[in-house]
């Protein structure tokens, strides 16, 4: 009786989201296997808009650290409780499928838990969630040539007031000896899901990322005095503005950089001449009133990454050649005048010229607005939506002859890649066949009750091969594999425990 009663239980759909927009990203990711009726809400980007705002609300966005090479992504998660607990086992290689040998990658910005990189100069613009996995690439942009010397000011963000993201490159040509062509600006709106030329105030000096709050990418403009001031590039109205940076009586400033709190609010560090010991933050408590600047605390002279309001910050020692990083914490005592050192953190294996880019966990996917109900947001090979379901237990039995029980895991994995490439679902393992969105869009760009066809594809075929992974792993190993939602996550996780590198694809 008690079986019976408990079958017949449902939670309300309001209850249910309101549950869930509750819970971290990471274990709504586990919870999509749970049924096919949580799958469809939690691939839901109406659920994951909705789940983003509640997290931003109440301020439970997971910060974390995005760390690039020529090579490779790492993450480390910037929160005090798990980052002062130290060890490089806290530091998470990151798979990411538009990976390509001899290719660095470059991170021009995060925005929403979304990431913007670039392959090239020139070529092979992303937009990905590295918590999801999902991935968009952008159309190649026009720099008016190929030959790039290096992206000098950049950045990635969200105008709200118009509901459209938008990615801004600066770039220094090579050849080009006129100085009027030699910086070309460009940005790219997914609205119009295209790129253009603007005419734009940015100093050519140094590289740095734009700084995204109130709807604006700020940047440090260097050659401004004695008034100094950051340039802010208005997302919505594609327009710069000028917005005044304090001045101090005492102490003549050399600013470093801008950037935003993790609460929101813009701020800026500068050094204090003629000793340059220390690093002042300001922060702007309302935004563009150039008398709410207010000192927040007095650091050490490193850089600042991960600052809070509550004098929380993260910072990495200019010093040291390889990536250190050093948690403070306000002294509550000494507000204004400086914070004291509690964990030093060393990340083994790169080195102080690494790329470092803050971003928070979100499901949000970046979907074209624009798209029609009768086109899938992510377009898929019509040769990779084979039906795969009348491929049999019994024949993956008698295709992968061993069950994995660890020590074997070369061979097994050797046999059942040729079983994926075979029926054309390497992809899926591999990650690089991403998932669609599991509704359509209107002509309006809003998202409508249909299922997305091209979702329901993408899931059968990878349920299925779940269910060709599982029957052939031991039954001492199955445990590892509770919360893998997808074979990509299985397979994944099976590779970590048991990969012997040296002839792996996926390595």
């Amino acid at each position: 009786m008690a079986n019976k009663k408990l079958q017949k239980t449902h939670v309300p759909d309001d209850i249910l989201v309101k549950i869930l927009s509750r819970l971290p990203v990471k274990s709504l990711i586990r919870y999509i296997c749970v049924s096919n009726r949580w799958r469809f809400l939690l691939y839901d980007p109406q659920f994951a808009k909705y789940h983003f705002k509640v997290a931003s609300e109440q301020q439970t966005l997971s910060p974390s650290l995005l760390i690039s090479t020529a090579s490779e992504l790492r993450s480390v998660h910037l929160e005090t409780p798990s980052f002062a607990i130290g060890g490089n086992s806290l530091v998470r290689n990151l798979s990411f499928p538009f990976k390509q040998q001899g290719r660095a990658v470059k991170v021009l910005g995060s925005c929403n838990g979304l990431v913007c990189v670039a392959l090239d100069f020139h070529e092979c613009f992303y937009i990905w969630n590295p918590s999801t996995r999902f991935l968009q690439k952008l159309p190649d942009p026009d720099f008016g040539s190929e030959e790039i010397r290096r992206h000098y000011k950049y950045g990635f963000g969200y105008a709200s007031t118009i509901d459209d993201y938008k990615v801004v490159v600066g770039a220094e040509l090579t050849y080009e000896t006129d100085r009027a062509n030699k910086y070309p600006v460009v940005v790219f709106s997914l609205r119009a899901n295209s790129w253009k030329k603007i005419q734009a105030p940015l100093s050519p000096h140094g590289h740095s990322e734009g700084a995204l709050t109130n709807g604006a990418l700020h940047w440090l403009h260097t050659s401004c005095r004695p008034q100094p001031v950051a340039i802010a590039f208005d997302l919505a109205k594609e327009e710069f503005r000028n917005v005044m940076l304090p001045i101090c009586e005492q102490n003549e400033l050399g600013y470093r950089r801008v950037g935003v709190l993790l609460e929101g609010c813009l701020c800026a560090w500068a050094n204090g001449f003629p000793d340059f010991e220390y690093l002042e933050i300001w922060v702007m408590r309302e935004y563009n009133v150039y008398e709410s600047w207010t000192v927040l605390f007095k650091v050490a002279n490193d850089v600042p990454i991960f600052i809070r309001e509550s004098g929380t910050v993260v910072m990495r020692d200019r010093n040291s050649k390889n990536v250190e990083l050093i948690w403070l914490d306000k002294n509550q005592d000494k507000f204004k005048k400086d914070v004291v050192s509690r964990e030093r953190y060393m990340i083994q294996g790169f080195d102080s010229g690494n790329d470092l880019t803050q971003y928070v966990e979100s499901l949000l996917p970046f979907v074209s607005i624009v798209c029609d109900q009768q086109t899938p947001v992510v377009a898929i090979p019509v040769s990779h939506l084979i039906t795969v379901q009348e491929i049999t237990v019994q024949n993956i039995s008698i295709m992968v002859p061993m069950k994995l029980t660890g020590p074997n895991f070369t061979v097994w994995k050797w046999l059942f890649l040729q079983v994926l490439r075979k029926y054309r679902v390497e992809g899926l393992v591999e990650g690089t066949e991403i998932c669609p969105p599991a509704f359509l869009f209107d002509t309006n760009g809003k998202i409508t009750n249909q299922v997305n066809p091209a979702f329901e594809k993408w899931m059968d075929r990878d349920q299925s091969v779940m269910v060709w992974l599982n029957s052939r792993i031991s039954e001492d190993l199955l445990p590892y594999t509770v919360g893998a939602s997808s074979s990509h996550a299985l397979w994944m996780i099976m590779k970590k425990r048991f990969a012997d590198a040296s002839d792996s694809p996926f390595a």
